[in-house]
Parts: C-alpha cells; structure tokens; sequence
C-alpha cells in the first residue's frame, strides 16, 4: 500500500502523533537540562566559603615576615605577616591563625644629625582567608620583639670516680650549684585567647609609637638609630573598619 491509498484520517493521525512525540522529547530534554543547572547553582552556592567580617575594635596578633629597615624601604612597599591567633566574631572564628596579613609602608624616613627622628610607618589593610582577599581598616597598637630561641644549658656532669678514690660525690646545692638558661619567656600572644600585653605600646628599646605628622597612620619612631624591625616582631592591630 502506497501512501495515496492511506486514508487521509489516518495520515493525519500519524503525523500528530510524530510530533508529539518529538515534542515530548525535546521537553524532557529541556527539563533534565534546566534541573542540572539547577543543582549546580544550589551547589556552587552551598560549597561558596562565607565573606568574612571583622568586628570593629576586634585585635590582631601577627608577626612580621621579613625584616623592615627604613633604610632600605620606601612609601607604597609591600609589608606581610602571619597571624598568629586566631580571629573571633561573635564567639565565632572567622579568621584562622596562620592566615596572612597585607600592608604597605606609609612613610620612611633614616636618621641622621639633620633630621634625627627616624621613621617607618605601616598600615595593614587586607587578610587572606578562603574566600579571598578581605579588605579592612586597622591601627597599629604594639610591637613586641621577635622570639629568639633559647638554648637551655645541661647540668654540669658531676666528676666520675673510681672504685679506690670513693662513690660519686653529690652535686653541690645552694649559690654555687650549676645553673642553666631559664626557660623559653612566655609570650602572652603565644596563647590563642589573648589580651593586650599591659606593658605598652611597644618593648623594643629605643623605639616608640607615634602618629604620622598628617595626624595619620601610626607609625614607629626612634631618635637614636634608624627604625628597623627584624623578621619575627609581633605587631598588635585594632580593626577600626571594613
């Protein structure tokens, strides 16, 4: 049977149902395609780290990376650090320690016999978590000096004796006993949930805090040397905006 001898009902029934069926394929096409997208955003959207807010008035306990000599720096240079406690906000830790700090140097400035007062000023104004760089506005509060390790001294070996000369003899006690290194100072930013040090703005002799002459960012300031602060010095930062 030729298509001519098909009755034209049935021609056209057969059409219909062709294009019913292309249509319900491309529909459920359609369908499991905007369902994936679906899930890949809802996805995408679970997996996103948060953005990270710092608390106005929250502190920063960090230590620099590399050693800064006014001699050698200029305004606009890259200065990092390491923090090394973690961030809190609201209870929470919104930071980790070990996520690292980017500032810049504010000024610079070496001593000599015409201009005495040697300076170096820093600002910290971002921090990289995971979800990236976050910008945020802080003051510098505190310098302490970088940790050297000590080496603790052992006891004087008490003097060996043979069998004829008499048993070991005790170590000696009291002034003039042996001594040894004290041990490791402790560092009050060692400790996770830390306060500032009520020691002052900075341990470092010779050098002090002071604002910049534009009323500005702080800035460390010597009058005997040329202000320099060595890999490892612990800062101390308020967060005073993002």
């Amino acid at each position: 049977m030729t298509l001519k001898h098909v009755p034209v009902s049935l021609a056209l029934v057969f059409l219909f149902t062709l294009a019913g069926f292309k249509s319900g394929a491309a529909t459920s096409w359609y369908n499991a395609e905007a369902c994936f997208a679906a899930t890949a955003t809802s996805f995408q959207s679970d997996s996103a780290p948060e953005q990270v807010r710092l608390e106005k008035g929250s502190i920063l306990y960090a230590e620099l990376t590399k050693t800064l000599d006014a001699k050698k720096v200029k305004a606009g240079d890259p200065v990092n650090a390491v923090l090394v406690a973690d961030v809190l906000a609201h209870g929470k830790i919104v930071v980790r320690h070990d996520a690292k700090l980017l500032g810049h140097i504010t000024e610079a400035q070496v001593h000599s016999k015409e201009v005495p007062e040697s300076r170096l000023g820093i600002v910290f104004d971002k921090i990289i978590t995971r979800s990236g760089e976050v910008p945020f506005q802080s003051l510098l509060l505190a310098i302490r000096p970088a940790e050297h390790p000590v080496v603790e001294i052992p006891d004087a070996p008490s003097p060996m004796h043979n069998s004829a000369q008499g048993p070991m003899q005790p170590q000696p006690e009291g002034p003039n006993a042996p001594r040894r290194a004290d041990s490791p100072l402790r560092d009050p930013m060692k400790s996770r949930n830390r306060e500032i040090a009520p020691t002052g703005p900075t341990d470092i002799d010779g050098l002090s805090l002071s604002s910049a002459p534009n009323g500005g960012a702080q800035a460390i300031v010597s009058t005997q040397r040329t202000v320099k602060l060595e890999s490892g010095v612990k800062i101390e930062l308020r967060v005073t905006g993002q």
